[in-house]
């Protein structure tokens, strides 16, 4: 160092330091991966603020599990470690679980251990020619220094070499065979067509059967009751002559005449027929006036 120039000396110190500072933080890095002890050797560190980034595996198949390591290492003589902001944004990762941190503390130097598990399963993780490189956004830590102001670190990630799970074979065009048979398969029954029209004309042939039944059970109600309806007129034709008749008869005659008309106008004319039950059946004769003014009235009900 002492035969070159200002200049050059200057440079010279600075790799020094730039491969002192790389030193440090490869040994401490190795403790926290490998070791994974919970303190650590006895180390000053080298500047207020360094930080390292890896991936584990470094490459992957497309939705693989990777690990993300971020190591922080601080001067506690010169920062404030509660003032410690650090970005761990993974995308396009898919992260699977929260992150785990990790802190170990030896005289000046603290060590924060950020783990993050990962996969890659979005479309920029997908490689068109066998490979891709996945680019992270860039860590990002500040902190305060004792005497006031920020420091801040920027680290690229490397790039995360991700292979497609689908060979060239696979996107290889393909004539699959086809068997094709045009012929229709044998049609299938619940019921044999045979079986089912034979049902059939036993239920046609059951219901003419029933409507010529049907028909024939109407003709008589009918027919019946024509006859009632002509018996019952005659019935009420001779029971309004007897009762005219018993108008100059005794009474006891009249009274049987009325009562004959009351039960044949029961069914007739309920108005009609509860007068000459009253009229033949009261503790008063029956008057000549009063049954010929009744029989009058039931003639002209009758005639309508």
């Amino acid at each position: 160092m002492g035969r070159g120039t200002p200049a050059q000396q200057v440079v010279a110190v600075r790799r020094v330091v730039a491969a002192g500072v790389v030193v440090a933080a490869a040994a401490v890095i190795g403790v926290l991966l490998l070791g994974r002890s919970t303190s650590l050797p006895a180390a000053a560190p080298t500047a207020p603020l360094v930080v390292h980034v890896s991936f584990e595996p470094p490459t992957v198949q497309f939705g693989d599990v990777v690990t993300a390591h971020v190591v922080v290492l601080l001067d506690r003589d010169s920062v404030r470690l509660s003032t410690l902001k650090l970005s761990d944004d993974i995308a396009p990762l898919t992260q699977l679980g929260p992150p785990r941190t990790t802190r170990l503390t030896s005289g000046r130097l603290t060590v924060l251990s950020v783990e993050l598990s990962g996969a890659c399963l979005t479309l920029p993780c997908v490689a068109h020619q066998g490979e891709t490189a996945v680019r992270l956004p860039r860590v990002t830590a500040s902190v305060s220094t004792r005497d006031g102001h920020v420091l801040n670190a920027r680290v690229v990630w490397p790039a995360l070499r991700v292979h497609s799970r689908v060979t060239a074979a696979d996107l290889a065009p393909a004539r699959p065979t086809f068997r094709a048979d045009t012929a229709p398969p044998a049609p299938s029954y619940r019921t044999a067509p045979s079986t089912l029209a034979l049902l059939l004309d036993v239920v046609a042939a059951l219901l003419v059967v029933g409507g010529v039944a049907l028909a024939t059970y109407q003709l008589v109600l009918l027919e019946r009751r024509r006859r009632r309806a002509s018996s019952d007129g005659d019935e009420l034709e001779l029971a309004i002559r007897l009762a005219r008749q018993a108008e100059s008869r005794p009474e006891p005659d009249r009274r049987r005449a009325l009562g004959l008309l009351a039960r044949l106008l029961d069914a007739r004319e309920g108005r009609l027929a509860s007068a000459a039950s009253d009229l033949a059946w009261s503790r008063r004769k029956p008057e000549t006036d009063a049954v010929s003014e009744l029989v009058g009235e039931i003639e002209r009900d009758v005639a309508s």
